[in-house]
């Protein structure tokens, strides 16, 4: 089972680039080849996951050649960055693809992080070690959010003082209510004041709006692409690629290519013949469906994922984490949709709104258990599981929590992860026939 982002067979390419073995590139260099192989040996791919493997690995490319980068974590308003004409770098997930193509152990704990627990999350240590190996660009300046994190100001905050840039953060309240929003526009009004005063020229109110708009546009297109895959009777994708999805639809929020690949995802899902050929064309009714909650792993975790998602016995069918903003906002100014936007982010906000989406994706999907995957370090998925579960038994909706590091592989216990899984299928079989006969 192929890497939804890259191929295992290509990860040295970028490898002797980074970690300066043997011919060293430039690393844009490094990243244009890469991408060529990745579209020949993506070629057996169902036509979306070839776009969004081509647009991911152009936004990474884009962030790593550019003299206008900036250093983000994953939910920013990236909007105001297009509309300034910089280039995002989300280092969170640029993370996820270097654990993804198996190169994430050459700079784990052996650049920054010496001084960092092992308990914080790999994603933060990763990003600090990538950031202070000296592959990356100098950004203009560091912009992180609270947006799910509380890692987030510390990692970021600390690199910018490493790199001797401004450091930009965003408190994202918890509720869209009339305060919450005005509290966050103001602070989108003074990131902008900041930004102009770095870049030296006005924001462009045009790209701005453009930018809004595309926000109300992706939104549409994700209800669309949700209403299908709740009644999709094919195997169009490995569970885990919509699951990483949720990386680029946030990195890449308002931008042109956001769409393109929404729109190719809607293409695949409504075109009959598309399936993933790895696969049985149909999902039988007999199949277990799975909804996935939290973050999976990003590194290579392919001897697992056919215990909980194979297509047949069990599919990882949707997941909480590409959800998007419902509201009618079209009225709404540029900066008052933005922020709505980053409020709207999935997992933001009180238990009580994720426990209401969570049941509702249950439902709409017709599913048959939740697995919770809990990465080691993440605060906030350890710290409410003990309420997911007791939520979920009172209602007599299957629940398993799985405990494992998303980016070390050496951390995740993988074979008791085989074990765990299989459990649980067992108990949802057997629910499942008493239901059927």
């Amino acid at each position: 089972m192929s890497n939804p982002l890259v191929d295992s067979k290509l990860r040295r390419i970028l490898y002797r680039s980074m970690t300066r073995e043997g011919l060293r590139l430039p690393l844009p260099v490094a990243f244009q080849i890469f991408q060529m192989v990745v579209k020949i040996v993506s070629l057996g791919k169902v036509p979306s996951v070839r776009m969004l493997e081509r647009e991911y690995l152009n936004y990474y490319r884009e962030g790593l050649t550019s003299e206008q980068n900036v250093w983000t974590s994953i939910f920013v308003p990236t909007e105001i960055l297009y509309a300034s004409g910089l280039s995002p770098l989300c280092l969170e997930g640029l993370s996820a693809l270097f654990a993804s193509m198996g190169i994430a152990k050459n700079f784990l704990g052996r650049h920054g992080t010496h001084f960092v627990p092992n308990t914080m999350c790999n994603f933060h240590r990763l990003s600090i070690d990538i950031a202070s190996s000296g592959v990356l660009p100098r950004p203009l300046f560091v912009l992180s959010s609270s947006a799910l994190c509380d890692g987030n100001i510390k990692t970021f905050r600390h690199l910018a003082e490493k790199t001797g840039v401004p450091f930009f953060f965003l408190d994202i309240p918890q509720n869209d209510d009339q305060t919450g929003v005005a509290y966050l526009v103001s602070q989108l009004q003074e990131l902008i004041g900041h930004i102009e005063t770095l870049t030296g020229k006005p924001l462009d109110l045009s790209k701005l709006d453009a930018a809004a708009r595309n926000i109300l546009v992706t939104g549409q297109l994700m209800k669309t692409i949700y209403r299908l895959r709740c009644r999709l009777q094919r195997n169009v994708y490995y569970g885990h690629q919509m699951i990483n999805f949720m990386l680029p639809l946030a990195a890449m929020s308002g931008s042109e290519r956001l769409l393109k690949i929404c729109r190719t995802i809607i293409a695949d899902l409504e075109n009959d013949r598309i399936y993933n050929r790895a696969f049985p064309s149909r999902i039988s009714p007999e199949t277990i469906k799975i909804i996935w909650a939290h973050i999976a792993p990003v590194f290579q975790y392919n001897d697992v994922w056919p215990f909980i998602d194979d297509g047949t016995r069990s599919k990882v069918y949707l997941e909480e984490c590409t959800g998007y903003m419902e509201d009618d906002i079209k009225s709404c100014g540029a900066l008052e949709i933005i922020a709505r936007r980053l409020i709207h982010t999935p997992g933001n906000g009180p238990l009580e709104r994720r426990l209401k989406n969570l049941e509702k994706i249950y439902t709409d999907a017709g599913a048959d258990g939740i697995v919770h995957f809990s990465h080691w370090g993440c605060h906030q998925a350890s710290g409410v599981t003990p309420l997911l579960q007791k939520h979920f038994s009172q209602r007599d909706i299957p629940f398993l929590n799985v405990n494992g590091d998303c980016v070390d592989a050496a951390s995740c216990g993988l074979e008791q992860h085989k074990t765990r899984y299989s459990a649980f299928l067992e108990l949802l079989v057997a629910k499942k026939k008493r239901i059927l006969k």
